[in-house]
């Protein structure tokens, strides 16, 4: 018997699956290919057709999950792993702040596929680097039943590569911000923005060496620096390039308009 939980993913997974037939055929699919998933004929747009049909593929594998476990029943839990009773779930520690973070991505996407390219590249490092540490987050929360050691084993698990994954997100991010504030002001301006980038950063990390600040503070600087520096990249590729050769085509029109006025003066 169907539980609720596999009812809708079930559902969810034959809506999946007529759309995909129905986008195939709209961007121009075979309906033999389509419906044979391109073994005789086109599909149409591969990307689309691919990611609803992968849609319909993880919804009908999750609602067999729901179908055995009934929709995480205790006692078909306790049957299904052959114990008498299924331990109880630790609660998650704290707090966290990934789904911010996921949602950034998602709007750096939305915003790369309307300007910039590079911001999808950006929003999809952001969005798996959220994933990655969610999933090792949601994992470490429940190892134990104290707090405590959860932490410490995430401590460990992630500490060889959070730092470089962190510092390439960083690096990535600043990097394109950057980028599209000197391609949208002119050669002086450019020139200008950066000297005052450099002075503030170099400014700053002196002044922080000379003085006793806490780490929540500092965090907070630098959260703060990066998320002015997003801002400014995400403004300047709105506005977008700077036009260089504006002068030159003034220049090219004033120097037509002398020429006519000769020629009509012979």
């Amino acid at each position: 018997m169907l539980t609720w939980g596999s009812k809708f993913l079930f559902g969810l997974s034959a809506a999946a699956v007529l759309s995909a037939i129905a986008y195939g055929l709209v961007t121009g699919g075979d309906p033999v290919g389509v419906i044979s998933s391109g073994y005789k004929g086109g599909v149409g747009d591969h990307v689309g057709y691919t990611i609803l049909l992968a849609a319909a593929l993880s919804a009908f594998v999750l609602g067999c999950v729901a179908v055995v476990t009934r929709d995480g029943d205790a006692e078909a839990m306790a049957l299904r792993a052959g114990v008498a009773e299924v331990p109880a779930v630790t609660p998650p520690a704290a707090g966290s702040f990934w789904g911010v973070v996921a949602a950034f991505g998602i709007a750096c996407l939305v915003f790369g596929g309307v300007y910039s390219i590079a911001f999808v590249a950006l929003g999809l490092l952001v969005l798996f680097i959220a994933a990655l540490q969610w999933l090792i987050l949601a994992w470490s929360d429940r190892a134990t039943g104290d707090p405590a050691v959860n932490a410490l084993i995430r401590s460990r698990v992630t500490g060889p590569f959070e730092v470089p994954i962190w510092s390439l997100a960083a690096f990535g991010a600043v990097a394109v911000a950057m980028s599209r504030v000197f391609l949208s002001l002119s050669h002086t301006g450019a020139t200008v923005a950066g000297s005052i980038i450099t002075l503030i950063i170099f400014g700053g990390a002196i002044v922080l060496s000379k003085i006793e600040v806490p780490r929540a503070v500092l965090s907070g600087i630098v959260a703060l620096g990066a998320v002015g520096v997003l801002a400014a990249g995400i403004v300047a590729a709105a506005v977008g390039p700077y036009n260089h050769h504006g002068d030159d085509h003034g220049d090219d029109h004033g120097d037509e308009e002398h020429s006519a006025v000769l020629l009509e003066g012979e």
